[in-house]
């Protein structure tokens, strides 16, 4: 990721692939360091992360990952706007609108913004898809955890590279 340009699908795959349990361990690891800092001090924390590579969905990956980021989301941001009580059409602005605030709350980039936007438009696309293709609700496990494996791995490059132009220069090479 330091030079993009200049690496080949192969290699940008593999740094994507490393990012993704780079940030999970970071993210992760001081999540635990603070559970275990705070059980010395006699205080308990929920658990943060929850394997969230091994989720089959998108809605179910961020129900595991920074379990304590998501809530403030859905509690703070999510629910205020009506959360799922609200006709189709405003859930899905709704959804939109907290990925979107997600996103800029990483930073105030439009790779951000992007990143937030990709998992968005999947969840919608989560509740969405099933009702219009029979059967895709009986798609093995290994191919829908694939599938998210997949879709949270290309927005990853949206969130590590420098610039939204420089992801889009990473998606191009990507074999």
């Amino acid at each position: 990721y330091r030079d993009p340009g200049s690496q080949t699908g192969p290699a940008l795959v593999i740094a994507t692939l490393c990012f993704a349990y780079q940030i999970y361990c970071d993210f992760s690891g001081y999540s635990d360091i603070a559970v275990g800092a705070a059980r010395v001090l006699g205080v308990r924390l929920s658990t943060n992360f929850n394997r969230p590579y091994a989720a089959t969905s998108i809605a179910e990956f961020w129900r595991r990952w920074h379990i304590s980021l998501s809530t403030w989301f859905r509690d703070y941001v999510y629910l205020p706007l009506g959360g799922n009580r609200v006709p189709a059409r405003r859930w899905t602005i709704n959804i939109l609108i907290v990925f979107a605030i997600s996103g800029l709350w990483h930073g105030a980039d439009w790779k951000f913004l992007v990143w937030g936007l990709i998992h968005g438009v999947c969840l919608i696309g989560e509740r969405a898809l099933p009702a219009s293709i029979p059967g895709l609700r009986r798609l093995p496990a290994a191919l829908t955890w694939l599938a998210t494996f997949l879709v949270v791995n290309a927005a990853w490059i949206f969130f590590r590279a420098a610039s939204l132009e420089e992801a889009l220069l990473i998606f191009r090479r990507l074999p």
